[in-house]
């Protein structure tokens, strides 16, 4: 290799001192004799290029990067020889290359945008490489002055305007760059322009936006650290910067800081008391926090500055329910419709909406919405339909249509798919309605929950087959509790999630066996309380996520379910089987504040966590709760010491609760009284 070195080096002394056939003989000589050389190649490349033989220059040169395609000059001379060939989209790809290998190459690509600005050809291309060239140099002025020109060519002006703005903050000193923006905010040149230029740059002088748009790009990614991090340099430099505050309290709900995103939004709110935005994020954190009735006060100033803010309209909503006023909560529910999550199903289905009169003739078709939790909650209304006269067609996610049909003999349930269901648009169908809004025309006040009952039943065969496949409990008599710890839910997940190890300690120490209701590949974490002596098993030949019909019988099998609110919650309440459901502080709407029993399931029992994050204090509880329903001896963990539940409780809490492995025995629930609302 010392040689070839020492041959490029005469050959390009002889192509510096313009003895071009010379140096090309060199080359090919050296290539010659190794063939592929990637530096043979691209001064070969260059030489062929200087003497206009252009395609032969930049078939070398690709072929030098193809052998290393590393070196920032290969990628920055093919894209001259490119930008000669007038192929500039190829060369800038490689301009753009030779900047990211190299950032000091950011000069000749904002030189090759800005010769696409003076033509005028491709504004576009001229966008792309100073976008690149920003990302390198964010604080470099001139390169947003640069991509707002071409923001104008490409008829974008309020983006052009927005990167003049930060130009101005980063180089507050350029009078003609002042101007400009002065100009473009419409204020008259002069004095008047001076001054709103002065009170831009006393809001921001030291660049606190580009601070706020670099942690949004982290948010967006979720680097939430980063994200915080660059909110936090921001602040630093305009502490009165409420859109900084007000974003860096997002990245804290995101982090589970509930009370930090408080005191975030409560600056921001005081720094900006009339914006609806901030109002409605603090009524988000309120509820995150636990404190309903705070959040219902700043939904409501939200809504009394911005009455068609829909994500206001729905923190009210959610507000009203937690805190029990149903009348109020039902209604104000129905603005769901306004926010982006729902507003793609109100379309639906062709009918005209059900308004809660009698239905008299045909049927009326209730549509599943949200989630499979929200489908198992919101049938519990089905049978008050039929029971009042109302023929009922339930269109429901496709997993549940086995176990909604076997549970609701007299409905069709129809399973949703794309194309729809043909009967779902059969004449004879008199109106639709969500199965969401069923609550506002059924359960009014509190006292309509008591008319609600477990209706799901599940296939006694297959509950029969899971019993026999269990085996009878030991000879100590241990429960067998089916257990769900996880959700993939992307906001509630860091709320809700119990690690597996924790709640399997905790359950092992009363003295449960266990068996698993949580979908997903939890195998290895399973093996490994194994090894620790946990009775822990995996349901084989069942799948959890998509047979639902299945988990049914599964959950019906078990003594007793403990899980976080998921989808086995909802499941274990509507089949009327004991459950124990354990909720982060701010539980969500539908569990209420502050009861250790849900009106949906009578069969439930709540433990909520004490504080945030706490869920140490939850599994205590839940651990000496079954000790003392077993009447046995807690087991500290594991290792037999005694926890204080060595009987059973004095006064043994009543069955409906769950307590006792005891589901409340169905009634003859009244008529239901439909319409009303």
């Amino acid at each position: 290799m010392a040689t070839v070195q020492e041959a490029l080096l005469i050959a390009f002394d002889h192509q510096q001192a313009g003895r071009r056939a010379e140096a090309d003989a060199l080359y090919q000589r050296i290539l010659d004799a190794v063939p592929g050389h990637p530096p043979a190649l691209h001064l070969r490349g260059l030489l062929l290029a200087q003497a206009e033989r252009l395609e032969e220059a930049c078939a070398l040169i690709a072929e030098a990067i193809a052998g290393d395609g590393s070196v920032p000059d290969y990628h920055s001379n093919l894209g001259a020889v490119l930008e000669a060939l007038g192929r500039v989209e190829p060369a800038t790809d490689c301009l753009i290359r030779a900047a990211r290998l190299d950032p000091t190459r950011v000069v000749p690509l904002n030189g090759f945008a800005l010769r696409r600005l003076t033509n005028g050809a491709r504004p576009d291309l001229a966008e792309r490489a100073l976008r690149a060239a920003i990302d390198l140099r964010p604080l470099d002025p001139d390169l947003r002055v640069n991509l707002a020109q071409a923001l104008d060519c490409l008829r974008r002006p309020a983006h052009a305007l927005a990167e003049l703005r930060v130009a101005a903050l980063l180089a507050p000193g350029d009078p003609a760059l002042l101007r400009d923006l002065a100009e473009r905010l419409g204020v008259e040149p002069g004095e008047a322009g001076e001054r709103a230029l002065r009170r831009a740059l006393r809001l921001d002088s030291a660049w606190p936006s580009l601070w706020d748009r670099l942690g949004t790009r982290h948010k967006t990614a979720g680097r939430l650290t980063e994200a915080n991090h660059a909110y936090e340099r921001g602040l630093a430099l305009d502490p009165a910067g409420a859109e900084l505050w007000n974003n860096r309290a997002s990245v804290l709900k995101g982090q589970g800081a509930a009370d930090g995103a408080l005191g975030a939004l409560r600056i921001a709110a005081a720094l900006q008391p009339a914006s609806s935005a901030i109002r409605n994020n603090l009524a988000d954190a309120l509820m995150l926090a636990g404190r309903p009735a705070e959040a219902l006060e700043q939904a409501d100033a939200a809504l009394a500055q911005a009455p068609d803010l829909a994500d206001a309209r729905l923190a009210r909503a959610t507000a009203l329910l937690t805190l029990g006023r149903f009348a109020e909560g039902w209604d104000a529910w129905e603005n769901r419709w306004a926010g982006q999550v729902w507003a793609d199903q109100i379309d639906r289905f062709p009918q005209p909406a059900w308004t809660g009169e009698p239905v008299e003739e045909g049927r009326l078709l209730v549509w599943g919405e949200q989630g499979v939790g929200d489908e198992l909650q919101f049938a519990a209304l089905l049978p008050l339909l039929t029971q009042a006269g109302v023929r009922c067609l339930l269109e429901c996610d496709a997993r549940l249509a086995l176990l909604l049909a076997r549970s609701l003999p007299e409905v069709e349930v129809v399973a949703r798919g794309t194309p729809p269901d043909p009967r779902l648009t059969a004449p004879g169908i008199a109106a639709q309605t969500p199965s969401g809004s069923l609550p506002r025309r059924l359960l009014r006040d509190a006292t309509d929950f008591q008319r609600l009952h477990p209706y799901l039943v599940a296939d006694p065969a297959r509950t029969a087959a899971f019993r026999a496949a269990d085996g009878p409990a030991d000879k100590t008599g241990k429960p067998l509790v089916g257990i769900a710890w996880h959700t993939t839910n992307p906001k509630w997940g860091r709320s809700r999630n119990i690690p597996l190890p924790d709640l399997a300690r905790a359950l092992h120490a009363a003295g449960a066996r266990m068996v698993v209701l949580q979908y997903g590949d939890w195998a290895a974490e399973v093996a490994a309380l194994a090894g620790e002596g946990i009775d822990i098993a995996i349901p084989t030949a069942l799948d959890l996520r998509d047979d639902l019909d299945g988990l049914a019988a599964r959950i019906a099998a078990t003594d007793l379910v403990v899980t976080i609110d998921n989808v086995t919650a909802h499941m274990a309440g509507a089949l009327g089987h004991p459950a124990w459901v354990l909720l982060g502080h701010a539980a969500d709407w539908r569990w209420l504040r502050d009861r250790p029993d849900s009106p949906w399931y009578p069969s439930a029992t709540l433990f909520r966590q004490p504080a945030a994050g706490d869920w140490g204090a939850v599994l205590d509880a839940v651990r000496e709760r079954l000790c003392q329903v077993r009447g046995s001896v807690c087991q500290v963990g594991g290792e037999g010491k005694g926890s204080g539940c060595a009987g059973p409780p004095p006064n043994p809490p009543p069955s409906s609760t769950g307590e006792g492995f005891q589901g409340r025995a169905a009634e003859s629930p009244p008529s239901p009284k439909v319409g009303e609302g």
